[in-house]
């Protein structure tokens, strides 16, 4: 049985009246690895012109470096011009962007760049001056870009204590009075008229329990939605926070879901016919996990590379690409209300879009999650983060970074790399093997 092909759909997002479509533009590499505005504005006008009416950005953004407000500008930059030309109206495109916890494209100078816990101070200067660099009256939906507890995040998939596997430091601990601060900043924004919905990002499912219950006690309303971490490499999702999501009304609208690229196949032996898509615009050295691979390195991880070896050939046999098979999959959970997706050509941003009008099979489905538990979320990592990068289970562990794992710089295998824990490991299986 083959897959099936139609139109893109619109949604009702969530608990809001908002009627987005499915594919929601990813925003973050606009001003790092697309360093010309006319780059950024090429690619949101094929998504609007496919039919895309949902783009997603952060006052972070972009990525991986030149970090903080320059995508919020182009977009504004972008979007003041084709609603000048009559291109389009404020009203029929919704935008999401994002507070950090770091400061980081926070307007308050003396504030900047330190962490916080989202009091309404920061909170609501931040918010302005997104709203200033995108010239959008309004943010339709703003979110709380990850906890500001010391909870582990990004790819830390078990709890841990004093901030354990967490890049940047925590500003607090959870207790009552910070999920308060968190919610009265949210409803101030609300109340304000400055945003229409809120929603949070990078949660676990304790925090999205204590945001709802104190919106309940405080009369403010829930966030709408959580953007987690989500790919067939990445279902932490289904683990922990979706029943929480599912009982306090949250939708997914996740981020990962070709995990940074890996799940293209570009990175892959034997994968140069997918590199060659955008060889002319987007050589491979200039990609993610081979110009940046100190940025977001569990998408690369061995044990990672092997799965999705899998969900390439799987994509493959059904003659649709390995995005196509990722954004489709992801697109099919019944809790997800938009898909976001990354993209930085405007050949991409066609893949991808098309990757929505596809309805897979259910014999394809279940293949998917045959290999799932083979190999369960792999870009996670529970134990120890520098294992995962070593993978000394697998005969020949390779990162997307690189064909030579020996190559890979120290700095992002986990600090510290515990080269004695990796030898003991290898050791101990030498010897179960005996």
């Amino acid at each position: 049985m083959s897959v099936t092909r139609g139109e893109m759909k619109y949604v009702k997002f969530g608990n809001t009246d908002m009627m987005v479509s499915e594919c929601c533009a990813g925003t973050m590499t606009w001003g790092s690895f697309n360093d010309k505005e006319d780059q950024a504005w090429e690619q949101m006008d094929a998504l609007w012109d496919a039919g895309v009416n949902f783009f997603d950005t952060a006052e972070l953004y972009p990525v991986a470096f030149n970090y903080g407000k320059t995508t919020e500008i182009w977009m504004g930059n972008w979007l003041e011009n084709r609603v000048a030309a009559g291109k389009l109206t404020r009203d029929k495109i919704f935008l999401a962007t994002k507070v950090n916890p770091m400061g980081i494209g926070c307007p308050i100078d003396e504030r900047a760049g330190k962490p916080h816990g989202y009091d309404k101070e920061i909170v609501f200067a931040s918010c302005k001056a997104s709203i200033e660099r995108m010239k959008c009256e309004y943010i339709d939906l703003y979110q709380f870009h990850w906890p500001t507890r010391d909870v582990p995040i990004f790819g830390g998939a078990q709890f841990k204590l004093n901030g354990e596997d967490r890049p940047m430091g925590s500003f607090d601990t959870g207790k009552l009075e910070d999920f308060e601060r968190t919610v009265l900043s949210a409803k101030a924004l609300i109340d304000e008229g400055l945003i229409k919905y809120w929603g949070l990002s990078n949660e676990n499912s304790f925090g999205v329990t204590m945001i709802c219950m104190m919106c309940d006690k405080l009369g403010c309303p829930r966030p709408v939605s959580l953007q987690n971490d989500f790919s067939l490499v990445d279902r932490v999702y289904e683990n922990d926070p979706l029943e929480a999501c599912y009982r306090f009304g949250l939708v997914g609208l996740p981020y990962g879901s070709l995990a940074g690229g890996v799940l293209t196949g570009k990175y892959h032996k034997g994968g140069a016919k997918y590199a060659e898509k955008d060889a002319a615009e987007r050589p491979l050295a200039e990609c993610r996990m081979r110009k940046c691979p100190e940025f977001q390195p569990r998408y690369g991880f061995p044990t990672a590379m092997v799965a999705a070896e899998k969900y390439i050939a799987l994509a493959e046999k059904y003659d649709i690409s390995p995005a196509e098979l990722a954004i489709a999959w992801a697109n099919s959970r019944w809790y997800n209300g938009a898909i976001i997706i990354g993209t930085t050509t405007v050949r991409q941003v066609h893949e991808c879009v098309g990757a929505f009008k596809i309805t897979l099979p259910e014999c394809l489905m279940k293949a998917v999650d045959v290999i799932h538990e083979e190999f369960r979320s792999p870009v996670a990592f529970y134990a120890n983060k520098a294992i995962c990068m070593e993978a000394p289970w697998l005969e020949a562990p390779c990162h997307a970074s690189t064909t030579d794992l020996s190559a890979v710089p120290a700095q992002f295998l986990g600090v510290p790399v515990i080269s004695a824990l990796i030898k003991c490991y290898r050791s101990s299986s030498a010897k179960s093997e005996d």
